[in-house]
């Protein structure tokens, strides 16, 4: 987020709100989830593909880029019996008329300011206008907002020392808000290790970052729920690149973000 089946308009986000002090180097793991759960830019690292099992179900994303690196489409494969790859769409800085009207199509825009990297995400199905957010990015900072016709969160996340801090508001700019707070912290014995503490579910996930010829890899492990990612390095790249969060839906949940992992439904 994971699966396709069959969600109409998908957006997730993030969030953090905390005092912005001295910032200093995370750990590489920490810093990784933070690059890769970031849908504002990829300046080191763009996603390639992403491997998930879920109580034995399997699923696959593939994402493809033009040749001015930015994400043109992504493909999603299921391992179940008789199930067809599906497509998403990406165009860039332009209008509807861009559209094909068929299945899941985003409209991405760039709503840069001076010392703000921020993209805004139009989603339609079929044709028809479902929802758009609004993200943005500083070096060590994040946000994003979800506006839907039945849903408004509003994310924030902060990298500080060796800590990914999140907090997640759903129902946002209401008298009935909730909120959602997560932890990502470093395992002090490995760089290349860090856990995530969700305080929805309480759940705890070990996370392993692996460097390779191209780029790195970020497995995942919550039991019986594991996802691995697939990342390539694009260092000097400072362009915009807009990234898709995984795509499935289960009952559990419907919203999810880039490393697939269920949002706040409560």
């Amino acid at each position: 987020m994971l699966m396709f089946g069959k969600c109409k308009h998908l957006f997730f986000i993030s969030a953090i709100l905390l005092t912005m002090s001295t910032m200093t180097a995370a750990n590489i793991c920490t810093e990784a989830m933070f690059g890769g759960t970031s849908y504002v830019i990829q300046d080191k690292a763009r996603i390639d593909s992403s491997y998930f099992n879920e109580h034995g179900n399997e699923w696959t994303h593939k994402y493809i880029y033009n040749k001015n690196g930015q994400l043109e489409q992504m493909r999603y494969d299921s391992k179940e019996e008789d199930s067809k790859a599906e497509f998403l769409y990406f165009y860039y800085d332009t209008t509807e008329t861009a559209l094909k009207n068929k299945g899941t199509e985003y409209i991405i825009l760039n709503c840069n300011t001076q010392d703000t990297l921020c993209i805004r995400q139009k989603i339609y199905y079929e044709g028809t206008f479902q929802g758009e957010q609004i993200s943005k990015r500083a070096s060590n900072y994040a946000s994003s907002e979800t506006i839907e016709s039945s849903t408004h969160w509003f994310t924030e996340r902060i990298l500080k020392n060796d800590t990914l801090f999140e907090i997640e508001y759903f129902d946002y700019n209401t008298d009935s808000v909730r909120k959602n707070q997560n932890l990502i912290v470093e395992d002090s014995a490995d760089d290349f290790k860090c856990y995530e503490y969700r305080g929805d579910d309480n759940t705890i996930s070990s996370i392993t970052y692996k460097p390779n010829e191209k780029g790195y890899s970020i497995s995942i492990d919550e039991g019986t729920y594991n996802r691995k990612f697939f990342f390539i390095k694009t260092e000097g790249t400072t362009s915009i690149r807009k990234t898709l969060k995984p795509i499935k839906i289960a009952p559990k949940a419907r919203y999810f973000d880039l490393l697939g992992r269920y949002k706040f439904t409560k």
